[in-house]
């Protein structure tokens, strides 16, 4: 890439071509002197123009892209000829032009050898004939020849390229000049002609266009910055990926210079400008590949590049240049930073794992191995991987049998490519320990899907094999001590596991069940059972199973014509069991219910009976009061007074009790209820009340409950009333919430009154019992025991919590309506 004749053509080569033609004084094209010698025109054009300089050789322009040289003939050593005749014999030698001369009307007038090689006509065949026969019928019919002519005429001459046809009627890719030829006075008298056969250059400038279109689209697409670069550093070229990479506006290019950049080695350090990559290709005239840098680009900041720079062979320009191929291999590196790092992670977390590691090669040779599995045998890594005599360790498997080497996990990975899991394997040391491994083996596979490398991992289990013993030989002793227990155990038992299946039993319950033990234990409890009890058993152990909740429920035994009460306790493994006989204590309570039946027939009809007396005796004492009112002093009006609020206090405890004994009797089915609806009804009817103490009532949303809607009703007037009653001296403040608990609803009715003594909290439920005087507070006790005679008959249970001047809080429970 030397600037010093640059050309490459000296003044010896030119001469000689023109020495070697077999007429000295034959002119030559630039391009056929080129071609001899191999070289580019651009080249060659230069050392003619020297010659000619030195008067060696002379030269003539014959249209605007073209000269011709010649050797000068008394040089040359032969008789001068005139100006007409060397023209003529200069142009009679021509071959790569046609030249010929035209008449003022087209009409050809002369041919040369050059015409007669390119068009194809002998001069006797075409002179004479209009030199429209050259022209295509598409050009005659838009008068190209003549319109050629004119312009030639007017302007002097003309250029044009296009199809031309020989006489065989073939094309080729002319190029033509036309020049007018006219007399000292200026008038026409023709025209000369000189056309080129251009359809090799036409293709092969075609073709060099077409190469050029796709390197320049290859230019524009490949993933890559591509620029070329002058030995000053200035960018002269660069694709879009190169503009848009480094922010470069394409009209600003010559004001970029790539010497801004700084370039850093893989350790950081600045590499100086000599160094770099287009630098040293410059210097050795040798390309330059794959170069790694850190590089700091203004306005981007550190990246990784790799770079390629080659030497540019151009002979369009005169200074040298360097083709630069950059590709951004900052996200490459990054994956590499990432790989080493989870690399030195996974080499660091398989040297610490806590478990027995090693890696084999594809011949079953370890070629790795962790310091736990070091320590597991007392091998150091050099013993493992094979300079250690291993003929003194035995390996077998879980049943004792010894494996040849053939037969462990990693050889059989390797055999079949499938992991190894969970496998257990005795190992016997040379010292006659006895170690116990449980392993798995994974193979890894390479990039043409052979194995690699086989990965076993082994985790010792000798201590927990011993351990396993220990617990298998003390269940054997608790199987003992606990067949023992359940042997005292008043009630029947047996434990169930998580697929029902019969674990335990005592004597009792195979006795009640009617079969040994040894046939019990191990089959499902519901094919021990009887249909009729199975039935009423599955439904509640699934119920305890599923809610890890006891659950107590009661079965009668047809076939044992007795009732079984049932205690069951659940755990995540499965269920225990008792049960004992009831049928007498069942019979009590059939017996006491009677009783309790009779007594409640007994006091509906008392009280019932009781109302006819007691409106009589209220009637005649108003009469009485009525009618001798005049006669009565003030202790009479006294006694009757005393008399009838006796009546209709005994009255109300009556009305009070004909409602605690219907409770049960001539109550509404439990239906979905909803407790706003039966809150607000309540309100309704304590409103004057509510109205005479100023009381505020507060309401959380309540719920629906399963309940008889009109005893609910009872229930929250009771309790909402005695909140108003109880208030003390500050107007009332009653608060009503909900809170769900499982299958129920906990509702509370809440009151910042008087409260009640915690040693009087167990009285306040019994029928008729007071803790005020009637002078104090009225009443006639029964509210509260009617409460919780309700609350019962729904399955809930009524408390309440409470401290003197603190308030109370009466709470019960009841069903929800979707349990």
């Amino acid at each position: 890439m030397g600037s010093s004749d640059s050309t490459g053509v000296t003044g010896e080569d030119v001469r000689r071509i023109f020495s070697e033609s077999g007429r000295s004084s034959a002119p030559l094209t630039t391009a056929e002197v080129a071609d001899r010698l191999e070289r580019s025109p651009p080249a060659v054009e230069g050392r003619l123009e020297e010659l000619a300089d030195r008067g060696e050789l002379r030269t003539k322009r014959i249209d605007e892209s073209t000269r011709i040289w010649w050797r000068d003939q008394e040089e040359a050593g032969t008789t001068p000829r005139t100006g007409q005749e060397e023209f003529a014999a200069f142009v009679s030698a021509v071959q790569d032009y046609a030249i010929f001369m035209l008449d003022p009307d087209g009409v050809v007038a002369s041919w040369n050898e050059g015409a007669e090689r390119i068009k194809g006509y002998e001069e006797h065949e075409i002179v004479g004939q209009h030199f429209s026969t050259f022209y295509s019928d598409d050009d005659i019919d838009n008068d190209v020849p003549q319109t050629n002519l004119e312009t030639a005429a007017s302007e002097g001459r003309v250029e044009d390229e296009g199809w031309r046809l020989r006489s065989d009627g073939t094309e080729f890719w002319a190029n033509v000049v036309i020049t007018a030829i006219r007399d000292d006075e200026g008038r026409l008298q023709g025209f000369t002609k000189v056309t080129r056969d251009m359809t090799e250059r036409r293709e092969y400038e075609l073709q060099l266009q077409r190469e050029r279109d796709l390197t320049e689209r290859i230019l524009e697409t490949v993933p890559i910055t591509i620029g070329v670069v002058t030995e000053d550093g200035e960018l002269v070229r660069a694709n879009r990926r190169m503009l848009d990479r480094f922010d470069i506006e394409a009209d600003a290019l010559a004001a970029y210079s790539v010497d801004s950049w700084d370039l850093y080695d893989t350790e950081g350090e600045l590499i100086p400008t000599d160094e770099w990559p287009w630098a040293r290709a410059f210097r050795s005239d040798e390309p330059v590949y794959n170069q790694q840098y850190q590089v700091d680009i203004p306005e981007i900041g550190r990246r990784w590049l790799s770079l390629n720079a080659a030497p540019l062979e151009d002979d369009h320009h005169d200074d040298d240049r360097v083709v630069v191929a950059i590709d951004d291999i900052t996200p490459q590196k990054e994956r590499e930073r990432l790989l080493r790092r989870e690399y030195n992670q996974t080499e660091k977390l398989l040297r610490t794992a806590p478990i027995a590691i090693a890696v084999q090669n594809a011949e079953g040779e370890t070629v790795l191995t962790n310091r736990r599995a070091q320590e597991a045998l007392g091998l150091s890594d050099q013993e493992f991987i094979g300079e250690s005599d291993g003929d003194d360790w035995e390996v077998r498997n879980s049943n004792g049998d010894p494996l040849d080497p053939d037969e462990t996990p990693a050889a059989r990975v390797l055999e079949t490519g499938e992991p190894v899991f969970d496998e257990e394997l005795v190992v016997d040391s040379p010292d006659g320990e006895q170690l116990q491994f449980r392993m798995n083996a994974t193979p890894i596979v390479g990039p043409e899907g052979e194995i690699d490398r086989v990965v076993t991992a082994a985790e010792d289990i000798t201590e927990l094999k011993d351990r396993e013993q220990q617990l298998e030989d003390r269940k054997t002793e608790l199987e003992t001590e606990l067949s023992e227990i359940l042997g005292r155990i008043s009630d029947a038992f047996y434990a169930i596991d998580d697929e029902w299946r019969l674990t335990h039993l005592n004597e009792y319950a195979a006795e009640i069940m009617q079969e040994s033990r040894e046939e019990l234990l191990g089959r499902k409890i519901w094919e021990t059972l009887p249909d009729e009890t199975e039935e009423s058993c599955r439904e509640r152990f699934q119920e305890a199973m599923e809610t890890q909740e006891p659950v107590n429920f009661e079965v009668y035994a047809d076939e044992f014509d007795a009732w079984l009460e049932y205690n069951v306790y659940p755990s995540e493994s499965g269920l225990s069991i008792y049960f004992h006989e009831i049928t007498e204590r069942k019979e009590y309570q059939r017996k006491l219910e009677k009783s309790n039946e009779r007594l409640e027939q007994f006091a509906y009809a008392a009280s019932h009976d009781l109302q006819e007396p007691l409106r009589m005796v209220s009637s005649y004492l108003r009469l009485l009061e009525d009618r001798y009112t005049d006669q009565l002093d003030s202790n009479g009006e006294e006694f009757i007074e005393f008399a009838v609020d006796g009546a209709d206090r005994m009255r109300d405890m009556i009305d009070g009790l004909l409602a605690y004994s219907r409770v049960d009797t001539q109550g509404e089915p439990l239906e979905p209820v909803d407790l706003n609806t039966v809150l607000e009804a309540v309100l309704d009817d304590l409103q004057v009340k509510i109205e005479e103490h100023d009381a505020e009532i507060l309401s959380d949303s309540l719920p629906r409950v399963r309940g008889d809607e009109s005893q609910l009703q009872q229930v929250l007037q009771n309790l909402v009333s005695n909140g108003i009653e109880y208030s003390g001296d500050e107007p009332p403040r009653i608060h009503v919430s909900a809170e769900r608990a499982r299958s129920k609803w906990v509702i509370s009715v809440r009151d910042e009154g008087i409260g009640i003594d915690p040693e009087d909290q167990d009285r306040i439920f019994q029928v008729f019992e007071r803790l005020h005087s009637r002078e104090e507070y009225s009443g006639t006790g029964i509210g509260l025991a009617l409460c919780q005679r309700i609350v019962e008959r729904h399955e809930g249970t009524i408390w309440v919590n409470s401290e003197p001047g603190e308030g109370t809080t009466f709470s019960f429970t009841l069903p929800a309506a979707d349990s």
